[in-house]
This record gives structure tokens, sequence and C-alpha cells, in this order.
């Protein structure tokens, strides 16, 4: 299913791509202002050489600031990626909505179309654009944050493997939980169309008598 979503980008797959691309190298940048840090504490604050201070100091500022322009250039990236697939999504169901037969119209009501060319598409675009940034910044950093902890200390290093499986098991018992309620929610949101479009038809016939 998420590989037939992603069939849709189309066009907009290299700016997906590259906002990929920008999340990386902000998680690098980011990684890499720690070590600065300590390289001033351990050599420029022992030894007190203020120019070696300043040195790492502005190399830290310079680091920051590619990472909030990679993180500006992610967050745009991600934004353009998700309206283009979600106009691409509505696009293709339009298209498919306009080859139904009569049988398939009187299984699919009105208000269930509605939705799933409003509700579901904006969702999924929202989804898409929120998502793509936290997708691949969290295994990044794990993968990266943990190598480098190992690195510096092996015997600290041994925290994350003790609480990753934790957090792990945690999330999973939150989105079986929510998932449910989802789907509710979904049904809910087809009602309301429905109800709100008999509301709109029995407008008219009541103003045809008045």
């Amino acid at each position: 299913m998420f590989r037939k979503l992603l069939s849709y980008l189309g066009k907009y797959k290299k700016t997906a791509i590259l906002a990929m691309f920008c999340v990386s190298a902000e998680v690098a940048f980011e990684l890499v202002i720690p070590f600065i840090m300590a390289d001033i504490v351990d050599v420029g604050v022992a030894t007190g050489d203020r120019a070696y201070i300043l040195a790492k100091g502005a190399m830290m500022l310079l680091c920051a600031l590619i990472a909030l322009g990679l993180g500006i250039g992610s967050a745009y990236f991600s934004a353009v990626a998700g309206q283009g697939l979600g106009a691409e999504l509505r696009k293709a169901e339009y298209k498919k909505i306009q080859s139904f037969s009569f049988a398939n119209t009187d299984k699919f009501r009105t208000s269930s179309l509605i939705t799933r060319l409003t509700s579901d598409i904006t969702t999924i675009q929202n989804s898409f654009s929120t998502g793509l940034r936290p997708a691949c910044r969290a295994p990044i950093m794990m993968i990266m944050g943990l190598g480098l902890s190992i690195y510096i200390n092996w015997q600290l290093a041994l925290v994350f493997f003790v609480g990753a499986p934790v957090l792990g098991i945690l999330l999973f018992l939150i989105i079986r939980k929510v998932r449910p309620l989802y789907a509710k929610m979904q049904g809910a949101i087809d009602l309301v169309n429905r109800v709100i479009q008999e509301n709109l038809t029995a407008i008219r016939v009541v103003k045809a008598y008045v």
C-alpha cells in the first residue's frame, strides 16, 4: 500500500529525495557540534588558548547555521512533495470516480466519496509532509548517535540497548490502541458529510414550497 501511494509522487520524487538529503545532512552537522564543544573544553579551556576557543566557537556557529539552513530546506521540500502527492492522488481518484458504473455509484455513497477526496487525501498529504522529516531523522540520528556514543564510551552506550526496546514496545502499544479510533473517526466524518448533503438537498425542496 505504501509503495503504491509513493508511485503517485511522479515528478515530485526528486523533491522528496532532496528533503531526505537535507534532513540527513542536518543530523550530521548537529552531531558534530558536541565534538567541537568537547575540543573547546578539553583543549581550549584546559590550556587557556583564547584563539583556539574563538576558532572552535566560530566553527560551532557555522555548523549551527548550516544545520538551520538545511532544516529550512527540508521543511520546504517536504511541503512541496506533500502538496504534489495530494494533487496527484486527487487527480487519479477523480479520474477513477468518473469511470464508475451505476452499480459502483450505488455502492459508494456520495458522502463517502467526498471524504475520500477531501479528508483522507488531506490526511495522507499532511502525514507525508510532516512525517518525512522524523521518518528520516529518527533512524539516522539513532544509528549515528549510537555509533558516536560507542566511539566515545562504549560502557555508557549500553544504556541505549536497554532503553530502545522499552521505547519500541511502548510505541507499538500506543499505535495498536490508536489505530481503531482512527477508523471510527473516518466513519464519523462520512456521517457528517451525509447529514450536510441531506440538509442542503432538503433546502431546495423546502424553498420550492415557500
